[in-house]
């Protein structure tokens, strides 16, 4: 599976395609809520303080695996 990408600042960009190992996505108002550091590691940490994540649309939804490109 491919996942595009057009954020050329995370240091998992590679020609508009993200080449992280696991991906988390959630909604918006949960990871404003969130400490920057939480990612796919804490997905079961989540999960238990807040359950699943649905949302209306996608400008609801989040890429919480962005890391800003070192250099």
């Amino acid at each position: 599976m491919s996942v595009y990408c057009t954020v050329s600042n995370c240091q998992w960009w590679n020609n508009n395609k993200c080449s992280a190992e696991s991906i988390l996505i959630t909604s918006d108002s949960v990871s404003d809520n969130l400490p920057e550091k939480y990612d796919y590691p804490h997905l079961n940490q989540i999960v238990q303080q807040v359950g699943t994540t649905p949302v209306s649309n996608s400008m609801e939804s989040c890429c919480k695996t962005f890391t800003h490109k070192k250099g």
